[in-house]
């Protein structure tokens, strides 16, 4: 992996949802971003963001779809929101696993929507174009989260991820 092609950085939520508002304005269709953290770490927190920087017409209803497992949310680009903790209990989550929910595995991401997967670690064969955002507590600051950023294949250059980096500098 390309040092290049990923960063962290510790900040607090009114930050990081600025930063993630940017990034959502960035994001283009096809997209697949994966979320990692544990529960509470800011997941959700970051794909309402997301969905603002995305156009989405109404943000604030963008929740957890841990019992829906999947929402589409239309927008300038369409969200796509995917939370697989409870498809994950039984192990990894295979595309036959989405199917039997009745979603098309490889046509998540389309040519006008972007993909945003929260509990990503369960999934057993992710795209191999993806953003993945890890989110953390800091020790003994709650007010604070480490934000890792990883980007794999051409989509994600060490371009593209260093303008991710720089613009949380700028914050």
């Amino acid at each position: 992996m390309d040092a290049r092609n990923e960063f962290a950085h510790e900040l607090d939520e009114p930050h990081m949802c600025r930063w993630a508002e940017a990034l959502g304005a960035e994001l283009r269709g096809g997209d697949v971003v994966l979320l990692r953290g544990e529960m509470g770490a800011g997941k959700t927190t970051l794909v309402r963001a997301l969905a603002r920087g995305l156009g989405v017409a109404r943000p604030e209803r963008v929740c957890s779809p841990t019992y829906t497992v999947c929402m589409i949310h239309p927008g300038r680009v369409g969200l796509v929101h995917v939370d697989l903790f409870r498809l994950g209990e039984g192990g990894p989550v295979g595309g036959a696993a989405f199917e039997a929910l009745g979603l098309e595995h490889d046509e998540l991401p389309g040519p006008g929507r972007v993909l945003v997967v929260e509990w990503s670690e369960l999934w057993a064969d992710p795209p191999k174009q993806q953003l993945t955002i890890g989110l953390a507590r800091v020790a003994g600051r709650a007010e604070l989260r480490r934000l890792t950023v990883r980007g794999v294949g051409t989509r994600w250059s060490p371009e593209v991820v260093a303008g991710f980096a720089a613009a949380l500098e700028d914050q």
